[in-house]
């Protein structure tokens, strides 16, 4: 029997199985917890790119821009309805003209959904002169059929299309959700929640969840086939152990 537990195949087997075992809890619980997103987990955290380096072949919504321009209040829109946390209120979105276009002869400008204001509130005119905004890209389906209308101008979603329509000059398609402005401003419209960006992966993620359930699987299989060896290493060394 001492002999038995001496056999290196047999150790290295064991050794092997806890390994496994313990890799397998491991990547279980990491893929739980990442399947647990809270909406500090969701909010965008990487590298900030320059609105003239976004390349058209690699830009992706969620990428983090930096802006730097004036603001036109006179031509923005007001996105309703937008309820929040059970309180009717509407998204401000302003066209932006950037610095390095405001000079020349054409006038692109990107629009800025700049916040979150309660219903019957006009928003607070945004920073005037030279700002710097870091928003969150968001794509723009520019889709036909949208247009401002009423007082203030009311869209029933974010269209730069028809918001380009009611400022009269060229806004390129996609919107920046406002993440921090320079210099800043009293009253302000409040920031946009990250579970209001489309596609924000908030709450349970169940494709995660379908992970971590197959690691607890590879882990009951290798359970399995350690005790099925040690069965038959344990009938093998009884046959060895019958007098002939």
């Amino acid at each position: 029997m001492q002999r038995a537990w001496r056999d290196p195949r047999r150790l290295a087997f064991h050794g092997l199985t806890v390994l496994a075992i313990v890799v397998c809890v491991v990547a279980a619980r990491w893929q739980w917890e990442r399947a647990h997103r809270t909406e500090a987990d969701a909010v965008p955290d990487g590298p900030v790119v320059a609105l003239a380096d976004l390349d058209p072949l690699t830009t992706f919504s969620g990428m983090r821009v930096r802006l730097t321009g004036q603001f036109d209040p006179q031509h923005q829109a007001l996105v309703a309805p937008r309820p929040r946390v059970g309180e009717p209120g509407a998204w401000v979105l302003t066209p932006l003209l950037p610095d390095d276009v405001a000079g020349m002869g054409s006038r692109t400008a990107v629009a800025v959904l700049r916040g979150w204001v309660p219903e019957g509130s006009a928003p607070v005119d945004p920073p005037s002169g030279s700002v710097t905004v870091v928003g969150v890209l968001v794509a723009d389906s520019r889709q036909p059929g949208a247009a401002a209308v009423g007082d203030p101008p009311t869209l029933d979603r974010v269209d730069t299309g028809a918001l380009e329509a009611l400022a009269g000059y060229p806004i390129r398609s996609g919107w920046f959700a406002l993440q921090d402005l320079a210099p800043g401003a009293a009253d302000q419209p409040s920031p946009l929640l990250v579970t209001e960006l489309p596609g924000a992966d908030v709450g349970l993620n169940w494709r995660n969840a379908a992970y971590a359930a197959q690691w607890v699987a590879f882990a009951g299989f290798v359970i399995f086939f350690w005790v099925r060896f040690r069965r038959e290493y344990q009938a093998g060394r009884s046959d060895q152990e019958i007098p002939r």
